[in-house]
């Protein structure tokens, strides 16, 4: 039994976002969080996708058949996996597709209204011991900064893509709001956002929503109301972080006190150089009064005040476009960065070329 779990981590060690292996053996408890034995022989069956890379139940069966299961029984056993957050699934029509999820984008936010202070444990200290080192060692993210709606005027020539409320107008759903797993996590820590009291504002849109709606883990929202929370995010201070491709199948909305990206940026002296952003902020010195509400506003800590006028520190900005909403004296603009970064159509695509780099690296 326990040698289902070494050759499940070894399984999903192979994935573009990976699963090594831990000294400490925090990874098999890991496991053992989400996976039965058994349910840890049925996941080697299965190959990872997000979502056009998910496998159709027939074609993992022509697999897993080899070990005795009856389709039934596979088809059961693989949607118990799902509803527990341990692999992905979705539905079209009456055909289920299923695949191995990465431990995070993935895992994690699956286990949403299920975390416990055990698993917790269990996770950070993974992550620190070895996931966060060598999961994805390649210079590829799997999430993007884009800027408030407010922040975006008609002369930046924004691509769909950056413009949040035109993704949001353009997609023909279904939306889902969802309690967001990190300021989960650090309730039960009993370290609360220091943000905001509202829970659910994390986004999903299209496909993920439908398989969150399908496994209870949110609320399906009209249009409307899911721009209704993107505008309370946003008066709020919180960064828009969505999935790392031009096809949007989620959008956070993160502090630095809740989610691990942000609070690692804050750590380091040059944030801009870690994420994937076209825009950058910029102050009109002549029209800024000092008043400091940027400042204030900047989780980054990117801007500064000297002799009563701010200044942007170009190396921590991450063109969140936060203080450009705030500035009473209209004295910051958002400017678009001359390399635009395009991100790839889909995510599945993004973890092709993950998986190709990683391949790269180790030759």
């Amino acid at each position: 039994m326990e040698d289902n779990y070494r050759k499940l981590q070894e399984h999903l060690d192979k994935m573009p976002i990976g699963f090594p292996p831990a000294e400490s053996g925090s990874d098999i408890r890991l496991l053992k969080h989400l996976f039965t034995p058994e349910e840890a022989k049925i996941a080697q069956y299965l190959r990872f996708g997000w979502d056009k890379d998910l496998e159709p139940l027939e074609k993992i069966y022509g697999r897993a058949k080899e070990s005795g299961i009856s389709l039934k029984q596979l088809e059961e056993k693989l949607d118990v996996m799902a509803k527990k957050g341990s692999i992905t699934s979705k539905r079209e029509g009456e055909q289920k597709f299923y695949g191995n999820a990465a431990l995070i984008v993935g895992i994690y936010e699956y286990q949403v209204n299920k975390l416990t202070k055990e698993f917790l444990k269990d996770l950070e200290e993974y992550i620190i011991e070895i996931w966060g080192k060598e999961a994805n060692p390649t210079d590829y993210h799997q999430l993007r900064i884009i800027p408030v709606d407010i922040s975006i005027k008609p002369e930046h020539n924004i691509s769909p893509y950056d413009n949040v409320k035109k993704i949001i107008e353009d997609s023909k759903g279904p939306f889902v709001k969802i309690n967001c797993i990190c300021r989960q996590e650090m309730d039960i820590h009993g370290d609360p956002c220091k943000m905001t009291k509202n829970k659910e504002n994390c986004l999903g849109i299209g496909t993920m929503a439908q398989n969150y709606i399908d496994q209870g883990w949110g609320t399906q929202i009209t249009k409307e109301e899911t721009l209704k929370i993107l505008l309370q995010n946003q008066e709020e201070g919180l960064i828009f972080r969505p999935n790392n491709a031009q096809n949007i199948d989620f959008i956070c909305s993160c502090c630095y006190c809740c989610d691990g990206g942000i609070s690692s940026l804050l750590k380091i002296p040059n944030p801009a150089n870690y994420v994937d952003s076209n825009f950058y902020s910029q102050i009109d010195h002549e029209l800024c009064t000092g008043c400091g509400t940027c400042i204030e506003r900047c989780q980054l800590k990117a801007i500064s005040l000297t002799e009563d006028v701010a200044s942007i520190d170009r190396k921590r900005c991450i063109g969140c476009g936060n203080c450009v909403a705030v500035c009473p004296s209209d004295a910051i603009t958002l400017q678009k960065k001359e390399d635009e970064y395009i991100p790839p159509p889909t995510m599945d695509d993004l973890y092709d070329l993950i998986l190709e780099a990683k391949t790269k690296l180790k030759k």
